[in-house]
């Protein structure tokens, strides 16, 4: 495989992932993608990050990875496997791509390296995660910049994303849709949550972006440029399948105090919709700005209602699945 222009992608086989190596194809990148969980199909490696050492990756090895693989399903695993998952296997592949000649890494981290709040972040604000996987993103971060800054030429870009959304999306906006059809959706305490956020494709375009760019930045935040509540994605969502959905509202204390004996029969979260920290996100903002985009001439080819209404044209119409 030649390397001009080519691409490694780490966890490949995910929601993100499987969307930047279909992008990256029909572009014409060559590609080699990574992921522990997938069958090996063409150009693709199956591989534990955890692990993973040099004679692991191809040679030649391609001269950029994009770092997906994670954990990222919060609750959903215990408190120590996402610093295995996201910090000690970065460490790792830095060690490997360093070892392999690997010069350009394009890491997806999280707006969650901030704890949730009433502030809206920038990308030089201090990272205050407040959760395992927020601190686990945060660390991971740290260790990449170690890795540059340990030989001259080696070229960083850390992408903090809000709730990436879109086809193939199996997280908390495919309940909203899903909620909302049955009327089972309620807001929590408010409204007016915000709640930042990206369509998938445009995620997609940024990554790609971002893999040869000359920016003056280090680290973007991949949102909307203007805040975006939780109303304003019922909205959109009614908009574009044709509803009506006015959800009520549930008090925040009643609502936490009805969650919280989930916790306790499953702290993950993995048996039941109902948990505690699903209760929080709900009421607590997460609000990151992108002003930076700018700096690149990266803008959003979809509004959050176009994003929608794609993505129900991406269903045939019908429910995401």
């Amino acid at each position: 495989m030649t390397t001009d222009g080519a691409v490694m992608v780490t966890g490949s086989a995910g929601f993100i992932g499987s969307a930047l190596v279909s992008h990256l194809r029909e572009i014409g990148r060559p590609v080699v993608g990574i992921d522990r969980d997938a069958k090996p199909a063409a150009d693709s490696l199956r591989l534990d990050l955890k692990t993973i050492t040099a004679a692991d990756l191809p040679r030649p090895c391609p001269p950029t990875i994009v770092h997906l693989a994670a954990l990222s399903k919060e609750p959903g695993f215990p408190w120590r496997d996402y610093f295995a998952n996201n910090a000690e296997a970065t460490r790792r592949l830095c060690q490997a791509a360093g070892e392999a000649g690997v010069d350009n890494i394009v890491f997806t981290s999280s707006m969650m390296a901030f704890a949730s709040g009433p502030w809206r972040r920038s990308e030089s604000d201090f990272g205050d995660a407040d959760t395992a996987y927020g601190a686990s993103k945060l660390q991971a971060e740290e260790i990449l910049r170690t890795w540059q800054a340990e030989k001259p030429g080696r070229r960083l870009r850390i992408v903090r994303p809000g709730v990436v959304f879109g086809p193939g999306d199996t997280g908390n906006m495919r309940r909203l849709i899903r909620g909302l059809s049955k009327g089972r959706f309620a807001y929590i305490g408010r409204d007016d949550t915000v709640k930042s956020c990206i369509y998938l494709k445009d995620m997609v375009r940024l990554l790609t972006l971002l893999t040869e760019d000359d920016g003056p930045h280090v680290t973007y935040h991949a949102v909307y440029p203007q805040p975006t509540t939780i109303h304003d994605h019922v909205d959109a969502i009614n908009a574009a399948w044709g509803w009506d959905r006015h959800p009520r509202t549930v008090p925040y204390r009643l609502a936490l105090a009805a969650a919280t004996p989930f916790a306790v029969v499953d702290p993950t979260g993995a048996r039941f919709g109902l948990h505690p920290r699903r209760i929080q996100k709900l009421q607590f903002d997460t609000n990151i700005s992108s002003e930076r985009l700018a700096d690149i001439g990266f803008t959003a080819q979809y509004s959050l209602r176009e994003a929608f209404a794609d993505w129900r044209r991406d269903c045939g119409g019908g429910l995401p699945q």
